[in-house]
């Protein structure tokens, strides 16, 4: 939400008037009619002053020192003789914007003024422990953490941006695992640019949160991780092999790491062929990581994480009379297991040729009695009604 232009605000800041450095104020005259525009939807603060009045002391042209307190130290500082300064700014903290008239001429300074920047929101409600990773230079993962006193219900969205861009992007590939929000983004995050990300709700009670980072030589804001290196390829020598693959990114100074049957070698810096020394009549399986690593550094230095494990490739270097041994090995046990199996089972058949099941006696002599009695009844009565006591009388009475 921006903060509409105050041309009124010069009067308050002569309180917050802030000797520079450790020195006395010196006698060059404050910028005048400062005023600005917050813009916490897309982390953007607008600063626009006019020109002291009556500069006598400088002879020369009149430069504005502008820059970012965090509260301890002073960031994101810039010279320049313009009247105007509009720049990405950090939210969730206590920020202030910091103003100042410098004499190019005998290096001069005047009154060092402090503009705080007052947020949206109620405090201790915006996203915190936002993090992210870069991957492979083309898209980046970030996840954070609801703020302490935020309600159980409270939703985050997260918006990006290049430091060029007026606007920021929204991130829509997001999930919720717990109380951690994830959310994932193209963006190409190599380089010295900047990287603008914003976290708020759709409620105005909860803070929004700016942050930007920057991929450095030396210190990133965020970790790089390479893809795997792909298409390995394995061609024989003599005792030895020639391992290559495609390398995950063309950025130099990319450290890669061979593991042989579960053993990691050494890495190597900016290599993609790399000859291998075999130990004979064996079976091996490489696979292969990437990380970047500091150029020069012979990977003794990374910059990042360590890539997933690239497919693996498999190498056979066993003779084929030893291949045919283990194949015998395991195939005549098999065999023989088959075959007992198909022997079990003609000889329950054998058996039943050989001793067939002998009936019940009482069974055979029941039926035949029953078949004997149907072919004396009369047509007309069915042996199911015919019941045994009557058959009896009848036979007592002929």
């Amino acid at each position: 939400m921006g903060v509409p232009w105050q041309p009124q605000l010069l009067a308050h800041l002569a309180g917050v008037v802030l000797a520079a450095g450790l020195g006395a104020l010196s006698s060059l005259p404050s910028p005048a009619n400062i005023s600005y525009v917050l813009d916490e939807s897309n982390c953007i603060l607008s600063v626009q002053w006019d020109p002291p009045s009556s500069p006598k002391n400088c002879s020369g042209e009149l430069d504005y020192h502008t820059a970012l307190c965090n509260g301890k130290t002073w960031i994101e500082q810039n010279w320049s003789q313009d009247l105007s300064r509009k720049m990405a700014i950090l939210l969730g903290r206590n920020m202030f914007f910091g103003l100042q008239t410098s004499c190019d001429s005998d290096k001069t300074e005047g009154e060092w003024f402090k503009i705080p920047l007052a947020q949206n929101g109620r405090a201790e409600t915006g996203a915190t422990n936002i993090s992210c990773v870069c991957h492979n230079m083309k898209w980046m993962s970030c996840s954070w953490k609801r703020g302490r006193k935020a309600p159980r219900d409270t939703s985050y969205h997260l918006y990006f941006g290049h430091d060029s861009m007026e606007k920021r992007q929204l991130c829509t590939n997001h999930s919720i695992s717990g109380d951690t929000f994830r959310c994932i983004f193209p963006i190409n995050c190599s380089g010295e640019r900047v990287i603008i990300l914003s976290v708020r709700s759709n409620s105005e009670d909860i803070q929004p949160v700016c942050m930007f980072t920057k991929e450095g030589t030396e210190k990133s804001d965020y970790p790089i991780k390479l893809d795997p290196p792909i298409n390995l390829n394995i061609m024989q020598g003599n005792k030895v092999i020639f391992l290559t693959w495609r390398a995950p990114s063309s950025w130099n100074g990319i450290c890669y790491q061979i593991e042989m049957n579960g053993i990691k070698k050494e890495s190597y810096e900016d290599s993609t062929n790399i000859t291998i020394p075999l130990e004979p009549k064996k079976y091996h399986t490489l696979r292969v990581r990437a990380v970047l690593g500091k150029i020069g550094s012979q990977c003794k230095k990374v910059r990042g994480l360590w890539s997933e494990w690239s497919e693996p490739v498999l190498w056979d270097d066993r003779d084929k009379s030893e291949m045919l041994k283990l194949v015998l090995f395991i195939m005549i046990p098999l065999c023989a297991a088959i075959l007992t199996i198909i022997l079990l089972v003609y000889l329950k058949r054998i058996q039943l040729l050989i001793f067939p099941t002998i009936p019940d006696p009482e069974k055979v002599l029941k039926r035949m009695f029953e078949e004997q009695r149907e072919e004396y009844l009369p047509a007309d009565y069915s042996s199911e009604l015919i019941k045994p006591d009557t058959i009896k009388t009848d036979h007592k009475m002929s």
